[in-house]
């Protein structure tokens, strides 16, 4: 087809087509490399929950919630959560019925919503610690190292790539000396997964029972009280270079 051109003529014709596939290559790794605009996420509303001290020094909170006919109580130990529905009225034989089930003579968290007075949400509490025999946690607050307070989006990121959910995401360090790295996410890879996380942490949030799940692993894992509202906000702007960034900063810090 290029039959009767010059030489000059061909030349340029090369050149030019190498021109485009150099331009062609050159837009695609830009395209990759250019920054995600911010999620507009709105904020998460107040969560309610109030702290029981008590003698038994038991880590009890509390907060109105449920329906007109009752709500929920959960206890938190290292079985995992247990989580009852009471009735509104006459709960006391709803909850002694449980009580077999539910664990006894361990150290625990209790977390109860619903719509009694704070003084019948305590009677429960109390109940609860006597009858089960209920032990406070023995460990203290649960400072994660300082690359996953800066940098909380990738460590939820990589968190994720090794099952660990984010009350757990202390164990990541550790969980990366023993594991193969995991493929870092692409531009749009990020981007998927920036936007479902943080409308999954929204919905949960606003959900009655996520609120109480939300709460008994932020007390069971003594984590500080808005660890979860910090994880929401750092997905608005983060981007794909966010697991990167955490990986660089765990091998170039002590675990602090």
């Amino acid at each position: 087809m290029f039959h009767g051109l010059s030489r000059t003529t061909l030349n340029i014709i090369v050149f030019l087509c190498l021109l485009l596939i150099s331009w062609i290559h050159l837009g695609g790794r830009d395209a990759e490399e250019q920054p995600l605009a911010a999620l507009r996420l709105p904020g998460l509303s107040a969560a309610g929950w109030s702290f029981w001290p008590n003698t038994e020094q038991v880590s009890v909170w509390l907060r109105a919630g449920g329906t007109l006919s009752g709500g929920r109580l959960q206890l938190r130990s290292q079985h995992g959560a247990q989580t009852l529905t009471l009735p509104t009225q006459n709960w006391l034989p709803a909850l002694q019925q449980a009580l077999p089930t539910l664990a006894q003579n361990e150290p625990a968290v209790i977390v109860i919503s619903g719509p009694w007075p704070a003084s019948e949400q305590q009677l429960m509490a109390a109940f609860l610690i006597r009858e089960q025999h209920l032990q406070p946690l023995a460990r203290a607050v649960n400072d994660w190292p300082a690359c996953l307070r800066e940098h909380p989006a990738g460590a939820l990121w990589l968190g994720q790539q090794y099952g660990l959910a984010w009350p757990a995401l202390a164990q990541l360090p550790a969980t990366l000396t023993n594991k193969p790295l995991p493929v870092l996410p692409t531009r749009d890879q990020w981007a998927q997964w920036r936007l479902q996380h943080s409308r999954q942490l929204r919905q949960q949030w606003q959900d009655e029972q996520g609120q109480i799940d939300i709460q008994a692993a932020l007390a069971y894992h003594r984590l500080p009280a808005d660890t979860y509202q910090q994880l929401y906000s750092a997905l608005s702007d983060a981007q794909k270079t966010a697991p990167a960034t955490t990986l660089n900063c765990l091998a170039s810090r002590p675990l602090n």
